[in-house]
């Protein structure tokens, strides 16, 4: 009877001891389970303000980007001015230029037309945003006139915005106007596609020439 008691008595104590051990272990479980999720979290936290860092970073340098697209532009415009005789010269076939209308002269006119009714307000804020409105001679002397777009980079919408802005400042001149893009970069798309549409073109004096 006391060895029946005694192996009784050890079974309970055997059993006590693995529900401790096993109450011990789900406690360090609970509690490594409880650090694990607290370093998902971090880690979370650091992947979305990683993600947002680089979309701020990503947003930086597209207006980056843009800010240099201007620079470059108005760079480009700067050479086509000081170059106007040149430019003029190249779409032209060795014309030669006598006038660059000035922006007081253009705004003149514009006025006028509209209020003359040859030209809808909508239009006159179209031509009022030419780059160049150049006057000359052909090489056979004749006389002809370019609205002239001007871009670094000469893409379909300077040839769209030509094609848009030259008649509307034909018909406030009552003369014909000839669309025309000047850039320091053109591709062989946009001489093929400047070339279907009638839209004269030249490389600015010093400008790239890139085929794509």
């Amino acid at each position: 009877m006391t060895i029946s008691q005694e192996s009784n008595e050890d079974r309970l104590d055997r059993i006590e001891r693995i529900l401790a051990e096993t109450a011990a272990a789900q406690k360090q479980g609970q509690e490594q389970l409880a650090e694990i999720r607290v370093l998902v979290q971090a880690n979370t936290a650091a992947i979305a303000d990683l993600g947002q860092r680089v979309d701020q970073l990503t947003g930086q340098q597209q207006r980056n980007n843009q800010d240099l697209s201007v620079i470059k532009g108005w760079q480009t415009e700067l050479n086509v001015k000081r170059n106007a005789g040149n430019v003029f010269a190249r779409l032209s076939n060795n014309g030669d230029l006598f006038r660059i209308y000035p922006r007081i002269d253009l705004s003149h006119y514009v006025g006028f037309g509209t209020r003359a009714g040859f030209i809808s307000r909508d239009d006159a804020e179209k031509v009022r945003a030419l780059d160049f409105l150049l006057e000359g001679t052909d090489g056979s002397g004749a006389p002809i006139m370019y609205a002239v777009e001007v871009s670094y980079t000469a893409g379909y919408e300077d040839i769209d915005r030509a094609l848009e802005r030259a008649p509307i400042a034909a018909r406030m001149l009552g003369r014909q106007v000839i669309p025309a893009v000047a850039a320091e970069v053109i591709s062989m798309d946009f001489e093929e596609r400047a070339q279907r549409k009638g839209v004269r073109w030249t490389y600015v004096p010093n400008g790239n020439r890139i085929m794509q």
